[in-house]
C-alpha cells in the first residue's frame, strides 16, 4: 500500500506540533492568563481549544461519543483564568494529545487517506484527508493568534518549516 501522502501528511503534522509546542514553551506565564484586546483571546483558551481540536480529530477522540465531556479543564470555550489550565498544566495535556495523534497518524497509508469519513466526523467533510486539511487550518489559525500574542508580549514568533 501507498503511504508517500501518509508521510507527507504526517511530516507536516510534526512541524505543525512542533510550533505549538514552541509556542507554549516560549509563552510568558504572567501573561497566559491576560486577554490580549479581547475577552475572548485568552491564551490558555487558544491553546486549549487547540489541543482538543488536535485530541478530537487526529487523536481519535471524537470516536467517543463523551469525548467533549471528557476534556481535562472543561468545555474551553467558557473557560475562565479560573477554571482554564496553566501553562504547564496545558504542556502536560498536549504531550498526551500528541502521543495519542503520532499513533493515529502511524497507522495511516494512502488509502486510509482516501477513505471515507466515519459518521460521527462526516461534518468534517467526505474523506479522511478533508478532516486533515480542517486541522492544518485550525492549527494554523491558532498558531497565528498565539504568535501574535507573543509579539504583543515582546517575544519572537515560532514557526517550525523544517
Amino acid at each position: 500500500m501507498s503511504s508517500i501522502l501518509a508521510n507527507a501528511l504526517r511530516a507536516q503534522y510534526e512541524k505543525a506540533f512542533a510550533t505549538v509546542r514552541g509556542i507554549l514553551d516560549t509563552f510568558p506565564d504572567d501573561k497566559w492568563m491576560e486577554p490580549h484586546g479581547d475577552v475572548y483571546y485568552i491564551p490558555s483558551r487558544i491553546a486549549y481549544h487547540l489541543t482538543e481540536f488536535i485530541d478530537g480529530v487526529v487523536g481519535g477522540g471524537f470516536k467517543d461519543p463523551e469525548f467533549r465531556n471528557k476534556l481535562p479543564f472543561g468545555p474551553w470555550h467558557t473557560g475562565t483564568a479560573e477554571t482554564l489550565p496553566s501553562r504547564i498544566a496545558l504542556i502536560s495535556y498536549f504531550e498526551e494529545v500528541i502521543s495519542r495523534a503520532n499513533n493515529e497518524l502511524a497507522a495511516i497509508d494512502d488509502a486510509t487517506l482516501a477513505s471515507a469519513m466515519p459518521e460521527e466526523m462526516a461534518r468534517l467533510g467526505t474523506t479522511r484527508i478533508s478532516a486533515h486539511l480542517l486541522t492544518m487550518r485550525e492549527i494554523s489559525a491558532h498558531t497565528g493568534e498565539l504568535n501574535k500574542m507573543l509579539i504583543e508580549n515582546g517575544k519572537d514568533d515560532v514557526w517550525v518549516s523544517r
